[in-house]
């Protein structure tokens, strides 16, 4: 192979590198929430602002988990017998990325978020966006910074919650309508919690790890048969917002509970033994839920 070659092949081995290490699996959730969201906003959406709120909120969560892992290593969380580093990529923990490198990527993806975000009010003139920048940076921020940490506060799984649930989904239907409507925040209950969940699962798994690290997680408080109650709990309230959803004006949200069957499944799996790659069952889980949610509320806005 010529040099050309080989600066070719260098090359996308980085693009792949950097590719890897933003998570770009866990967008995924971020897409369903944002789009949930343009669904109830159908009647009057905004094509150039949706995608513009998307591209937006996928690159605040890159750079949160960009800074995740920096804060990660940096406090000896993440090390190389680390459960994270068994189950995913870690190039910084790996060595593949440089510190310098990193947070000079992550200050670059911030800055095009905020950019996004004027450009946003520019086109709506929607001051909320700002409340919505704030809120969302300071969270991205300080989700794992040292000695302030809401991830290893067991704090975590509540602030995912919030983000994936009513900051994202009823978020992006204001920033379109410029209108309150407790149905897009209660419908966005289910969808929060199945994604804090994802977090619950990881960390059950990881409970004896976590505990020598020295950080604090629900399960590491709970204990792991009370973590799973709360598991088995938080999932029948997921459930039972659908119903209710459904019964005041998304009726055929109601496709959703075909899921009921695999969460069942996970649950009885669950409480044999929590395996290796729990988090990603859980987020099949909310994928698979979320994607029949989404159908069965356009179809409500559009026939009803």
């Amino acid at each position: 192979m010529d040099r050309a070659g080989i600066r070719g092949v260098s090359f996308s081995m980085k693009i792949k590198t950097w590719f890897l290490a933003t998570r770009p699996w866990s967008f995924v959730m971020t897409i369903v929430s944002c789009l949930l969201g343009a669904i109830f906003a159908l009647k009057e959406l905004n094509v150039t602002i949706f995608l513009l709120i998307l591209v937006g909120l996928i690159l605040a969560h890159a750079a949160t988990n960009l800074l995740n892992d920096y804060f990660d290593v940096k406090t000896r969380v993440d090390k190389p017998n680390a459960p994270t580093a068994q189950y995913r990529p870690h190039p910084y923990l790996s060595g593949l990325i440089m510190s310098s490198s990193l947070l000079l990527t992550i200050i670059i993806i911030y800055a095009l978020t905020i950019a996004i975000a004027f450009y946003l009010y520019f086109l709506t003139t929607n001051l909320a966006i700002f409340f919505f920048l704030i809120f969302g940076l300071l969270i991205s921020i300080f989700y794992t910074f040292p000695y302030f940490s809401l991830k290893y506060r067991a704090l975590g799984e509540p602030f995912v919650a919030i983000i994936w649930g009513p900051f994202m989904v009823f978020g992006t239907y204001y920033v379109l309508t410029f209108k309150m409507n407790i149905i897009v925040l209660l419908a966005s209950i289910p969808i929060g919690i199945l994604v804090a969940l994802v977090l619950m699962a990881n960390n059950i798994r990881d409970m004896d790890y976590d505990k020598s690290a020295g950080i604090k997680t629900i399960p590491i408080i709970l204990g792991k048969e009370r973590s799973l109650n709360l598991f088995k709990i938080l999932l029948g309230v997921c459930y039972l917002v659908v119903g209710i959803v459904a019964y005041l004006d998304i009726p055929f949200s109601l496709i959703s509970l075909v899921t009921i069957l695999q969460a069942i499944r996970i649950v009885k799996r669950f409480e044999k033994e929590v395996p290796p790659n729990a988090d990603p069952i859980v987020a099949n889980l909310t994928l698979i839920f979320g994607i029949l949610y989404i159908i069965g509320t356009a179809l409500s806005l559009i026939v009803f």
